[in-house]
């Protein structure tokens, strides 16, 4: 696959001007993704909160090859109730089966993190008990608040490559929905498995089957994970009518 690099002034910019005028205090946005680096934080709860624990690896090869910026292959793991999240404006939320509540403290460190600006990206795998877990999570957190679709002309679609489809490890849902928070959409949900189409074995084939094996899943896959990274940065630059030109032009390619 050719990669096309992102402009490395370009980003910095942008990280400055989401995090511009924050509620959060000056500095709880600037640790994690320093300089030239972006970090993959997951987070960790009492269950199963990490179905594929060598992904970020491959995700973090890709990114550093396709940006200017570097992703280093070790994650940050974090939980609600620890004072680094607010550090990491990127975080990954996925799992299996139920668990249980998070304390109000956790809830309120939850809904403090996107109000401050942060973005999430929950990828139900398509199980449906973690799925309604973390509805009932968001809820508790938002309760005026709740899953809609993403139109195909949000900027997570474009943030870096035009994503033809949504896909992933599977198929189940052809849309993305996503919680609007602060006009910005702050919860990308993913219910196609998106990281579980990330694991290689040794020979570079794909550790789990996709399903249906669409020509292209992979690709698209690969595509919208990374849109949804640097959207988590660029926010909806890609909507201005600036960048028009720029989005066309990658059509025809």
């Amino acid at each position: 696959m050719v990669f096309k690099k992102l402009n490395l002034i370009l980003i910095s910019a942008l990280m400055t001007a989401v995090f511009a005028g924050s509620p959060l205090q000056a500095d709880d946005f600037s640790a994690g993704n320093s300089g030239e680096k972006f970090i993959y934080a997951q987070l960790k709860f009492k269950g199963s909160w990490d179905p594929y624990p060598e992904a970020h690896k491959l995700i973090s090869y890709y990114f550093t090859k396709t940006t200017s910026m570097e992703m280093p292959s070790e994650r940050k793991i974090l939980t609600l109730s620890d004072k680094e999240l607010f550090y990491f404006p990127f975080l990954v939320f996925t799992g299996r089966g139920g668990y249980p509540e998070f304390t109000e403290d956790q809830i309120r460190n939850l809904r403090r993190y996107l109000r401050g600006g942060g973005i999430i990206l929950l990828d139900t795998s398509g199980d449906d008990e973690f799925g309604k877990s973390a509805e009932r999570t968001f809820r508790r957190a938002f309760p005026e608040k709740e899953f809609k679709k993403i139109p195909q002309y949000h900027a997570v679609f474009r943030s870096f490559y035009l994503v033809d489809y949504v896909s992933g490890r599977t198929l189940n849902r052809p849309y993305l929905t996503g919680l609007e928070i602060e006009s910005k959409i702050a919860v990308i949900r993913t219910d196609n498995d998106i990281i579980g189409i990330w694991p290689q074995d040794k020979t570079g084939n794909p550790t789990y089957a996709y399903i249906p094996g669409k020509p292209g899943q992979q690709k698209e896959g690969i595509k919208l994970t990374l849109n949804i990274m640097i959207y988590s940065l660029s926010g909806t630059y890609k909507s201005d009518d600036v960048h028009q030109p720029f989005i066309k032009e990658k059509l025809r390619r």
